[in-house]
């Protein structure tokens, strides 16, 4: 089984990445919104929406500890078996901790990495999370908040990097050659 979680700044193209996994490598792809948090707001009745889940994450691991969601998502990983996972959106050292921990030589860390306004661009580009409309000065305050300051901890962390600068042609290729080096 094969493990690789995806780090990186808002709007990287860290799920543009594991999508490409999921739809050409065979990967199931898991992300901490999607299979973790949103299905909490949901069950309370919220919206999700940037800040709801920044402030549903934190109280959790205030509650617990940094590494709580990460436990939730290699419970998910363990009941499937041996398939090859990718999870998108790691952001503390202690999730890297517990997916080395949990997943051993199976888990790789990769880093994606791309310039701030790049990635401004593409947050209001495809509008989730209630960004459509936001300005760059509003994404930079986000970058403040602790869930984003966290993730340049884990990016240094990473076992592999990647730029994303380029077209989706080069990010697809950079994958590739990333799985030809893992199934080494």
């Amino acid at each position: 089984m094969m493990v690789i979680g995806f780090t990186g700044r808002r709007g990287c193209g860290k799920d543009t990445a594991a999508k490409h996994l999921e739809g050409n490598f065979g990967f199931r792809m898991l992300d901490f919104t999607r299979d973790v948090l949103a299905p909490i707001l949901e069950e309370q009745g919220k919206p999700v929406t940037r800040d709801n889940l920044i402030e549903l994450a934190m109280d959790g691991r205030k509650k617990a500890h940094n590494g709580i969601w990460a436990e939730k998502l290699s419970g998910i990983i363990m009941k499937g078996g041996g398939k090859n996972y990718v999870i998108s959106g790691i952001r503390f050292r202690e999730e890297v901790e517990t997916f080395r921990s949990n997943f051993r030589k199976g888990f790789r860390l990769v880093a994606i990495v791309c310039d701030d306004m790049v990635r401004f661009e593409r947050v209001r580009k495809r509008g989730t999370k209630g960004e459509a409309a936001m300005t760059f000065e509003k994404f930079m305050e986000t970058e403040k908040k602790p869930t984003e300051m966290a993730i340049r901890e884990a990016v240094r962390m990473a076992d592999f990097v990647i730029d994303n600068n380029g077209t989706l042609d080069e990010l697809h290729s950079e994958l590739k050659n990333l799985m030809k080096i893992l199934k080494r």
